[in-house]
């Protein structure tokens, strides 16, 4: 599997959507890349033209680098070429930046609350514990879990430490095998998807196939000739103030009538790439506030709260029973 990070595989697929758009060669976007880059990027769009060079598509070319992303480049490259309008290669190429944004920015944020716990942990093994083992028999009011947990920690100081890692492994380790995009962001795709390759009068099944692919919808790609009646379009599609099911049953209306009304079928599908749209910038929206929670909210609560509990267990659980044992002296 090659590995190209986020922003070298949006720049990757920024210039392969250049080329398609213009009509120009891919392989002298290609060539230019391998000639201008370092790295990774270099070596993989050196293997992608000569993959090209060797007689394969495009899209060929591209599942042979079995990205971690695979299903979305597929859709948005057969689209592209399909199409010639590489908006959907932008769209991908736009939440491969943000995402990567996202997980900097993470990183960055929850730094500090880590930064604290383990501050206050050494603080605890090297000053809290010593001064309760030591002074235990002097100052009689530490209460007798603190003066436990002080004599237990002083002998296995270092089984805290490997209990947090074997956690933070584990978390880590499931976090990699989620699937890379969010659910709310999956189905933004799905929806802009959709309503893009409408756009480009893309026939409906294909469409619905390639917007299966962009969001990775397992369902929708097992099943094959899917059409805006298929159930699991219907379930995605929702049904808001009635809204589809008048669609809907437009469709079987002017399926029973007559093959002339043109002018009605245009309208449903005008219908209904408004209403994509409008759920695909009601999910957008959605990422986004759980983009904020968990790179703004969460980690100020978190830090917030690392440091009032530090603060208030350190004055009342050690500071708190040395000032009464001298006052009762």
């Amino acid at each position: 599997m090659s590995t190209l990070n986020d922003l070298q595989l949006a720049d990757l697929l920024d210039e392969v959507g250049s080329a398609i758009e213009h009509k120009s060669p891919i392989t002298g976007s290609l060539e230019r890349v391998a000639e201008q880059q370092y790295g990774r990027i270099a070596k993989v769009a050196r293997r992608l033209l000569t993959s090209l060079q060797q007689g394969a598509n495009l899209e060929a070319s591209f599942q042979k680098l079995r990205l971690a992303d695979e299903g979305q480049i597929t859709a948005a490259i057969r689209a592209a070429v399909q199409t010639g309008n590489a908006e959907l290669l932008s769209r991908f190429a736009e939440t491969l930046r943000s995402r990567h944004e996202t997980q900097h920015t993470i990183k960055l944020n929850w730094f500090y609350p880590g930064i604290l716990t383990v501050l206050a942990y050494v603080l605890f093994v090297k000053n809290l514990a010593p001064l309760v083992r030591d002074n235990q028999l002097l100052v009689t009011q530490w209460p007798d879990a603190v003066v436990s947990a002080s004599v237990w920690i002083d002998r296995w100081w270092f089984v805290p430490p490997c209990i947090a890692t074997v956690i933070l492994a584990a978390g880590i380790l499931l976090l990699s095998k989620r699937q890379r995009l969010s659910t709310a962001v999956s189905h933004s795709l799905f929806y802009s998807t959709l309503a893009s390759q409408l756009d480009s009068n893309v026939p409906e099944s294909e469409a619905i196939h390639t917007a299966a692919l962009m969001s990775g919808d397992v369902a929708l790609l097992q099943t094959p000739n899917a059409t805006f009646t298929t159930p699991r379009l219907l379930q995605l599609m929702g049904s808001e103030d009635g809204y589809y099911e008048i669609t809907t049953q437009g469709d079987s209306d002017t399926g029973d009538t007559a093959t002339g009304s043109s002018g009605d079928t245009a309208l449903i599908t005008m219908h209904r790439r408004a209403h994509l749209r409008q759920l695909a910038y009601t999910h957008e929206r959605k990422a986004r506030r759980q983009e904020k929670l968990l790179t703004q909210i969460l980690p100020q609560v978190v830090s917030f709260s690392l440091g009032f509990i530090f603060i208030f267990s350190t004055a009342y659980l050690f500071i708190a029973p040395i000032y009464g044992q001298i006052i009762q002296w």
